[in-house]
């Protein structure tokens, strides 16, 4: 038979993975659980210190899994490393999917769970890794485990081995200035002064800047200078109104890529490009960002709508030297990978500062990998 706070621990967990963290109460807690709502505070102050004891006890179960790796090569030892990381995300699916809505609400743990996935790949390396190097291989690795994990899509552990210890890019290096003094474009509309558009702009902001369950109509009316009836004469909903925002936002993002592929470009040069354009993108707009991000957790079909179309697109920008999809779709989530997290440590954690060392660091390691 369950604890009482078996029960409280179980309820969270299932609530927090279907509804946002924002959107959970107590109250709904202690009815899933089936007690009376006062026994939760017998355990937990309140909603975070809940929510928080969840982020420990995953974090403690990655800490574990990853703790003790022993192989006689590298290429053994990461193989390990990478089949660990997916062992753990499909068995406690749940408690990651939590972990990643909490991961930068509460910093601290994932400045924990970063150091303890490096203390195991530096165990498997030998030596320290540079922070391009890390970026490298845990912004692919991470990645590549809830992309493939969340669509139940089989990885091919060997092949993306042999990419980060060797690269994936074996044409020559080029200058990286080349690509500071590349014409890049972004679409511009041009009847932006409609009342609809406005409301569309002003809500992006407003959800990136806040929590969607904080923003209420009243708040984007005031904002527009319009009456609340006014507002559902454009959006029946507030979420209908979110889910124009993202398919806009989406739309934004794939014509920005599209409409700034070279095809003479060689692989490297061209995906290092397209790094420095979401730098410049998310320069002035990184709440974008929070935004695209929330979706996982606001709408899980939306998110992965746009990541299979994203994918399908860097899929199609490799070169035909690549013949397998397979290799062709786990290289794409190593190149998406880099990206989500360079956005993290330059724009939010801000652990990044010279984005230009970082383009040309990241560059030599498509050709190269990590030795």
């Amino acid at each position: 038979m369950l604890s009482t706070k078996d029960k409280i621990i179980n309820a969270s967990i299932n609530l927090f993975y279907d509804i946002p963290y924002a959107d959970v109460s107590l109250l709904e807690i202690s009815k899933t659980a089936n007690i009376s709502n006062g026994i939760i505070y017998k355990y937990f102050k309140n909603k975070e210190d809940l929510f928080k004891f969840l982020l420990e006890m995953i974090s403690n179960k990655i800490e574990n899994k990853l703790k003790y790796i022993s192989s006689n090569t590298l290429k053994d030892g990461l193989n390990i490393y990478i089949e660990k990381n997916l062992e753990i995300t499909r068995e406690e699916y749940k408690l990651i999917k939590i972990f990643r809505e909490g991961q930068y609400r509460f910093i601290e743990f994932e400045h924990r769970i970063k150091k303890a996935y490096l203390k195991s790949l530096e165990s498997i390396f030998q030596r320290k890794l540079n922070k391009y190097e890390i970026m490298y291989i845990l912004g692919a690795i991470r990645y590549i485990n809830i992309s493939f994990s969340s669509r139940n899509l089989k990885l091919d552990i060997k092949f993306l081995v042999n990419i980060l210890l060797n690269g994936f890019s074996k044409e020559k290096i080029f200058p990286i200035e080349n690509i500071f003094e590349m014409e890049l474009y972004q679409r511009k509309r041009l009847n932006t002064n409609n009342k609809k558009y406005q409301l569309l702009k002003k809500g992006e902001l407003l959800f990136g800047m806040r929590e969607y369950h904080d923003v209420k109509i009243k708040d984007l009316a005031k904002a527009m200078d319009i009456s609340v009836g006014s507002f559902y004469s454009f959006f029946p909903t507030k979420d209908i109104f979110l889910n124009e925002i993202i398919d806009h936002l989406k739309k934004e993002i794939l014509f920005l890529v599209k409409d700034n592929y070279n095809k003479d470009l060689q692989t490297n040069e061209l995906h290092t490009m397209y790094l420095f354009l979401f730098l410049e993108y998310y320069k002035e707009s990184s709440f974008k960002y929070k935004l695209l991000r929330d979706i996982e957790f606001l709408h899980f079909d939306i998110y992965i709508d746009f990541l299979n179309n994203i994918e399908s697109f860097y899929i199609s920008t490799l070169h035909k030297n690549i013949n397998n999809f397979d290799e062709k779709r786990i290289i794409s989530n190593l190149l998406l990978g880099i990206q989500h997290y360079m956005i993290i440590e330059i724009f939010f954690t801000k652990e990044i500062k010279d984005t230009n060392l970082l383009l040309k660091e990241i560059s030599k390691l498509f050709t190269f990998g990590i030795k």
